[in-house]
């Protein structure tokens, strides 16, 4: 409810990525995945939030229904990061770090819009609790699944295909049955196969490769060139695109307008290279940016630049996260097995954005895991387990 009504009070807010909804749209109407009215971008985005979207679409209501979707994916997250913490630690953690995701004003703000934060938090919790369950089980089915969930979160967001390769090889290094280590990963890893490999073998025919979306020259591109560090993070760096095509030169630019490609897989290699070539030039300067760009991501500067009015209500709500977050990782050090899970989703993150970048608002699925953190560390101390001896 209480999403419902910031989406109701917040009119201009709900069209927040208007992108996600050209896509879905086409694919309500039966066009596919593509971004564009001719059939071209056709691997543009990762096909799970557009076909949520879609589904709003098909209802004839699609800001109403997009909203009662999405606000109710955000009570899910709830649900599951109780489920979470409770496993990990306890029903007080599980209950504490629930209600922070419940009335957490950036969730509260983003969830309900047109925009991937609320279903990419879902998906990925869903994963976290398989992954966690996973460690305690033998059935081939559990595994499976987890594997299949993994897959699910980078076709939510494909920046998360780094947190593959990292979550298998933590099921491998943290599993307590070395007889089944292997077992384990093998399930996972098919299960990966069996929901990725779909839409690979979809991009492949229809952009010509298999890719998960198309535009991920162009984003290390625009993180990586001379002018990226006049926007960002005080502006978004969409800010930046602008005056970054204004930089290239008349020749360059010929070469660009040269290449026939209505699925921008081209592209996408030539602006790829432009930033390999830009990293390559000045390591020294990349690995500078590489290391503000991950204190950006987890800061309590919020990225972009806000209000001071945001910025407080942000400040307020994320500054105990911040700071207690390590004293709950150092009191859940006996269960490194689980927790490692919340670990390597926060290196692929960080490894992520040292590459690219990332505002405040790519790190929202990231948050209940600092939140169940923070919870056990408050949890934890003497003063709660006196005042609920009975959880």
């Amino acid at each position: 409810m209480l999403r419902i009504t910031v989406a109701a009070w917040g009119a201009d807010h709900f069209w927040s990525y208007p992108t996600y909804f050209q896509v879905a749209t086409h694919v309500a109407d039966g066009r596919g995945y593509c971004l564009a009215d001719d059939g071209g971008y056709c691997a543009y985005f990762p096909p799970v939030y557009p076909t949520v979207v879609a589904v709003g679409i098909l209802t004839g209501h699609p800001r109403i229904a997009i909203v009662l979707i999405s606000s109710a994916i955000g009570a899910g997250t709830v649900w599951l990061t109780f489920l979470i913490g409770r496993l990990l630690f306890g029903s007080p953690t599980g209950l504490l770090a629930a209600a922070c995701v419940a009335v957490y004003p950036y969730f509260v703000w983003h969830d309900p819009v047109v925009q991937e934060n609320a279903t990419l938090a879902f998906v990925v919790a869903g994963t976290m609790l398989l992954l966690i369950r996973s460690n305690a089980s033998a059935s081939r089915w559990v595994w499976l699944c987890t594997g299949a969930m993994l897959a699910l979160a980078v076709l939510t967001k494909a920046n998360l295909g780094l947190f593959i390769p990292f979550a298998l090889a933590w099921m491998a290094i943290a599993a307590p049955d070395p007889l089944l280590r292997w077992r384990r990963v093998t399930w996972a890893g098919l299960g990966v196969l069996l929901v990725l490999g779909p839409w690979l073998v979809r991009t492949w025919r229809v952009a010509g490769e298999p890719i998960l979306y198309s535009n991920a020259g162009f984003s290390l591109w625009t993180a990586n060139h001379k002018l990226t560090f006049d926007y960002f993070p005080e502006r978004s760096i969409d800010d930046a695109s602008g005056p970054q095509w204004d930089d290239l030169s008349a020749e360059e630019r010929h070469e660009f307008d040269a290449i026939v490609d209505r699925q921008g897989i081209q592209q996408t290699h030539w602006l790829w290279r432009k930033g390999m070539a830009f990293i390559e030039a000045n390591p020294g300067l990349t690995l500078k940016r590489a290391v503000y760009k991950v204190w950006i991501a987890f800061s309590p500067r919020f990225s972009p630049a806000k209000g001071w009015l945001f910025q407080s209500v942000y400040l307020v709500s994320y500054f105990p996260l911040f700071l207690l977050t390590g004293v709950g990782a150092w009191k859940a050090r006996a269960q490194w097995r689980e927790a490692g899970y919340f670990y390597v989703l926060m290196a692929s993150f960080a490894l992520g954005s040292a590459v690219f970048w990332a505002h405040t608002s790519h790190r929202m699925y990231l948050e209940p895991y600092l939140m169940i953190l923070s919870a056990h560390a408050v949890a934890d101390s003497r003063l709660i387990r006196r005042l609920l001896p009975a959880c």
